[in-house]
């Protein structure tokens, strides 16, 4: 989650006028979706029979019939990541995009003098000033993931099996579903 988040906040970093203001209103749009909801829509994305997900990749000829996203233990388990993904990075991409609007013009402009290359520029100039922003979304990106309940309640509950079961699942199945 975190290299998504920086990828991301470096590409709405750039000075793009216009459509980039958009977009950075449109990446808090994921993070603005209460956690259930979130589950929600992805359980219509996966859905076995109507799912979007299913018609887009047999449209596009990747896959030849409809398929269970959330039958099969791996596809669960990735279609879970996925849901989670798309709802937790945008908090890091705000994070990060903001880190990065406070790096010195001067920085970079010094860097291109000197001959930097722009993976140069990235590795001496970019990522020591994003060093402590990181550890923060780091930090934030591992809590969040840790406790990852309503997606899960919502998609599989724990299923099929025990493949998408968390701590988190785990510790509402003991606490509240036995007798």
């Amino acid at each position: 989650m975190v290299a998504l988040a920086i990828l991301i906040a470096l590409l709405l970093n750039e000075a793009v006028p216009g459509p980039g203001v958009r977009a950075r209103r449109m990446v808090l749009v994921p993070w603005a979706i209460p956690p259930v909801v979130n589950g929600l829509m992805w359980q219509w994305i996966y859905d076995a029979k109507v799912g979007a997900l299913n018609g887009l990749l047999v449209a596009l000829r990747v896959i030849p019939t409809y398929r269970g996203w959330l039958s099969n233990p791996t596809d669960a388990l990735l279609a879970l990541v996925a849901a989670h993904v798309w709802n937790a990075v945008p908090l890091g991409v705000i994070l990060l995009l903001a880190a990065l609007q406070t790096i010195p013009a001067e920085l970079y402009d010094a860097g291109r003098v000197d001959g930097s290359s722009a993976w140069q520029l990235f590795r001496h100039v970019t990522m020591p000033w994003l060093a402590q922003p990181l550890m923060v979304v780091l930090v934030l990106q591992t809590m969040l993931a840790i406790r990852v309940f309503d997606v899960i309640y919502v998609l599989t509950a724990g299923g099929p099996g025990t493949s998408t079961t968390t701590l988190v699942w785990q510790t509402y199945v003991t606490t509240l579903r036995q007798p």
